[in-house]
């Protein structure tokens, strides 16, 4: 397929594996589980599973069905959660194909087992208790006893049981413990004992890398893709994080334009002075909001301003005389000796990483690197 466009985001994979590692190594030997849901952050689900799974990864979360069903191709024999609620019409596809479900409630696992009954192989559940992020999840003790005994009655598995934490990445800890507490009260009420105890996400688990709790299992996420969960968390941490992904474009048009020109849509940039304004073939279809204008991405090594509201398909930059066609222009990332971290633009944009990364859109071509080699042919 042809690849005309320049613009495309750079995958490096051993970096991804560093950071495995890297938690890995700080966490007193609780297994991870390699989170890929949004096809991995927008890196591309397959190709990191994959990559992972040739590396001995064997346990990964994601969100839907669909997504677990396409990670099924690259990593067969793994267990693969889907962590949030799926049809209980959907069960037996999920049964057939050996993939783990949150039971998020007492009325879905009575909606389930309906769905079962000439299922002779058994449903994976891990239940989903909500200890104060008031999103899914069941509630009290009751309800737990009410799963504990349908579980035991029924031809299911209680593999895990988990929770979130609403705000472990901030350096005040007093929630975190509250949770903590909520979790370890309504799990006492489980007689079963399923093989996975786990609310660590990435913030948790490096915040609480020593913890010798009862906890088996750790979900690792943003911290995997190179980013630490917040400022809070890198300043009290010595775990060491690479970064993955850079986003890269080139110049493919530039001119001089005289003072009290205007730029861009709703002419929202007017020249002071003769300038050289140079565009660049990436716009809000592949990630970069329409209120970036004002971000300076790195031309050459200098600092370039996004000028004008950024278009659909390109935006414009304020240059200097020496920019010259093909010149790459960085987002955020690496190109060469140049570094521009993905941080610095979430916080421009007043958001966070994880939704920098999960914007960039599908036709921004993904370019896989292994060994600082890119990989010529994608599985």
């Amino acid at each position: 397929m042809i690849q005309d466009r320049p613009t495309y985001l750079k995958v490096n994979l051993d970096n991804i594996l560093f950071n495995y590692n890297s938690i890995k190594n700080n966490i007193n030997n609780k297994e991870i589980m390699a989170i890929l849901k949004a096809d991995a952050y927008g890196l591309g689900a397959k190709v990191v599973g994959k990559y992972l799974y040739e590396n001995g990864v064997k346990t990964y979360g994601v969100a839907t069905l669909e997504e677990a069903l396409e990670l099924k191709t690259v990593v067969e024999d793994s267990l693969i959660l889907v962590l949030g609620v799926i049809n209980p019409k959907n069960i037996n596809i999920a049964i057939e194909n050996n993939i783990s479900l949150c039971c998020p409630s007492v009325k879905w696992l009575e909606n389930a087992i309906s769905n079962t009954k000439d299922n002779k192989s058994k449903l994976k559940l891990h239940l989903k208790i909500d200890s104060g992020m008031s999103r899914i999840g069941i509630t009290s003790e009751e309800e737990a006893r009410k799963i504990n005994d349908m579980v035991i009655s029924e031809n299911i598995a209680l593999e895990g049981i988990f929770t979130h934490y609403a705000n472990a990445d901030d350096s005040d800890n007093s929630y975190d413990y509250r949770q903590r507490e909520i979790f370890d009260s309504i799990v006492s009420q489980i007689k079963l004992k399923p093989k996975y105890i786990h609310q660590e996400n990435s913030a948790a688990s490096i915040k609480y890398a020593q913890d010798e709790s009862k906890l088996n299992l750790v979900r690792i996420g943003i911290a995997l893709y190179g980013s630490y969960p917040s400022a809070d968390i890198q300043e009290e941490t010595d775990i060491p994080l690479k970064n993955v992904s850079s986003l890269i474009s080139e110049v493919v048009h530039i001119k001089e334009i005289p003072e009290h020109s205007k730029v861009g849509y709703g002419c929202s940039y007017e020249t002071e002075n003769k300038e050289f304004i140079a565009t660049i073939p990436i716009g809000y279809r592949d990630g970069i909001l329409r209120f970036s204008q004002g971000w300076n991405v790195i031309v050459n090594g200098k600092k370039c301003e996004i000028v004008g509201r950024v278009c659909m398909d390109q935006l414009m930059i304020r240059c200097d005389k020496d920019v010259r066609l093909g010149d790459k222009v960085i987002f955020y990332g690496h190109y060469n000796d140049y570094y521009l971290p993905v941080e610095e633009y979430a916080n421009y944009l007043k958001t966070i990483p994880y939704e920098i990364y999960c914007l960039i859109g599908s036709r921004v071509l993904r370019k896989y690197y292994i060994n600082n080699k890119e990989l010529e042919k994608i599985e």
